[in-house]
């Protein structure tokens, strides 16, 4: 199912992410910069760089036999639940958020992963798809298989609430936040997994999360002070890693 008024150009081409059916493999990777689209391809066993338009870099290839494709999503819910339904409507059908993200709580390190079992949707775009009462959970068999990844990698990971906010640069309502979400036990801040999940959920598709910490709120250390920065970039590639077994698992590889 996609949604009845996605585009497609006369070349059968999505416009905005570029790209066409036989472009794609059904299991979707979504970094949200350029920058670790290029990572993730790296991780394949042979990838091809399929189109650069807009804030959308992908590439296709294979991963231990399985297709696979990784395309940035930009920053923000918009052109992140853009790109889901434009995918969705050539032919993917699984979705793996694979970002960066803050942590609200003190005991969670730089570099650490996040697996999140649903997200607060602190951001618009989606109340188009549904109002902010309904819940943005992970599909079941994303959510678990992604946790037996990373308990097999061995890599330090935390599972919890993720919070979406659009705004980068906190102002004083989300400093106010920040206690109440820490104490509740909510894990991490993002900018655009919610809209990942509920795109997922209002195209009956399945989607999932898993996010690297660049950040903690409370400590205040931060990746783009230039602290923790290895911790950082090995906490990234170890959620590649989790993400790509993940869809070797699903694929029933």
């Amino acid at each position: 199912m996609a949604h009845p008024n996605v585009l497609r150009n006369k070349e059968g081409r999505a416009p905005l992410i570029g790209l066409k059916e036989d472009e794609i493999a059904r299991y979707i990777l979504l970094p949200g910069s350029p920058e670790r689209a290029r990572l993730t391809a790296s991780m394949f066993d042979e990838s091809k760089e399929m189109s650069c338009h807009r804030e959308y870099l992908s590439f296709t290839g294979k991963y231990r036999g399985v297709e696979v494709t990784v395309i940035s999503t930009g920053m923000g819910c918009f052109s992140t639940l853009t790109c889901v339904e434009e995918l969705a409507d050539i032919g993917a059908d699984t979705f793996i958020r694979i970002g960066t993200c803050a942590t609200y709580q003190p005991n969670i390190a730089l570099g650490d992963i996040i697996i999140a079992t649903g997200c607060i949707r602190d951001e618009g775009c989606t109340l188009e798809l549904a109002p902010l009462s309904f819940p943005a959970i992970p599909d079941l068999e994303i959510l678990t298989s992604l946790i037996e990844s990373a308990r097999a990698a061995g890599a330090p990971y935390h599972t919890g609430i993720v919070r979406t906010c659009e705004n980068f640069y906190l102002r004083e309502r989300s400093l106010e936040l920040n206690k109440q979400y820490t104490r509740l036990g909510a894990v991490a801040l993002d900018m655009e997994l919610s809209a990942v999940l509920m795109a997922a959920i209002d195209l009956g598709k399945r989607a999932g999360g898993i996010l690297t910490v660049g950040s903690n709120l409370l400590t205040t250390e931060n990746q783009f002070k230039g602290q923790r920065v290895d911790e950082f970039r090995l906490g990234e590639r170890n959620m590649i890693k989790i993400a790509l077994e993940t869809i070797k698992h699903l694929d029933g590889q």
